[in-house]
């Protein structure tokens, strides 16, 4: 397989589900800092699709590469819905198919809430280590999270393998739910997703797992975690320049690009915020979510999961 060139490496996100403006928002940002292939798995069509080069994934393609098998054996230990508790790890099997589809030799994921600051060519030259098995073997590769990951073919297999694997074994389905246990006697409003497996697959000793949140410049694991940082109204005080993001180390006082800004949870609606886009096209996104957020307005879905 011919070596993809780093300014040619697909950038993905993945988001199903009735509101797609806070993605819309992630797409338009990674676009306007010079990401040249961007691809959106969803189960609907959204607002990015008036966006030029963005390119539509159907998630019912997941089905044919072993969603199916791993949604037979899966065991939802959360509070979320069954659909969607299995929809968030489902989406590496997705991740799966458009490796075959598109005959890719390497992507960048990231989830739906997450604004790039620096173009995929830029990101790749910072972190080629972490997931191509330069310097590790490639089975035993280093990931920075995951909801922002380089991904190969033979990684993103072994990732969909193990997780079919965890969940059909009984010891493996026995320490999901003792882990399930853990987090649920510290809040049970959340649960396993694939944040924590990928955390499981660490402890197992498949994956290396690291944060590159000690260096500078770093990547933001989550907006509303500090993470060594100075706060204000428990999240990161950012500050602009020249359209890029800046925190500041608590300890050090040194300042700290971040190459993304990750909105999770209840600060998703921030992504429009913090998009370096016209004040124009932000009113227009906020509008259209206000609307999402009231029920009058629902994109239209693509076939089911259930699709051929």
């Amino acid at each position: 397989m011919k070596q993809t060139a780093a300014a040619d490496i697909p950038v993905v996100f993945f988001h199903n589900g009735p509101s797609q403006t806070i993605v819309t928002a992630c797409i338009a940002q990674a676009k306007a800092v010079g990401c040249k292939r961007i691809f959106i798995i969803s189960d609907r069509i959204g607002p990015w699709a008036l966006l030029p080069g963005v390119h539509h994934f159907p998630f019912a393609h997941a089905e044919k590469y072993g969603a199916l098998e791993f949604r037979s054996v899966f065991v939802n230990y959360s509070s979320y819905s069954e659909s969607y508790a299995s929809v968030i790890f489902e989406k590496f099997f997705a991740l799966r198919a458009m490796f075959e589809m598109y005959s890719l030799d390497r992507l960048l994921y990231v989830d739906s809430d997450v604004l790039l600051y620096k173009s995929v060519e830029e990101l790749n030259a910072a972190y080629q280590c972490d997931f191509t098995g330069t310097s590790f073997p490639i089975d035993n590769h280093e990931t920075v999270s995951a909801g922002f990951l380089f991904l190969n073919p033979k990684v993103c297999d072994s990732i969909c393998e193990s997780m079919i694997a965890a969940y059909r074994d009984g010891e493996g389905r026995e320490r999901l739910q003792k882990l399930w246990e853990r987090k649920k006697a510290i809040d049970p409003s959340f649960g396993i997703c694939e944040m924590d497996f990928m955390g499981f697959l660490r402890d197992s000793g498949k994956f290396h797992y690291i944060r590159v949140n000690e260096g500078n410049p770093c990547i933001d694991g989550a907006f509303n975690d500090l993470e060594g940082c100075v706060g204000e109204n428990g999240l990161k005080k950012i500050s602009f320049e020249n359209g890029m993001p800046y925190a500041i180390r608590e300890a050090t006082g040194e300042k700290v690009f971040l190459y993304n800004l990750h909105m999770q949870g209840g600060l998703k609606y921030l992504a429009i915020h913090y998009a370096q886009i016209s004040t124009l096209y932000k009113r227009l996104l906020y509008a259209l979510w206000r609307l999402e957020n009231r029920g009058l307005l629902k994109w239209p879905k693509w076939p089911s999961r259930t699709a051929a």
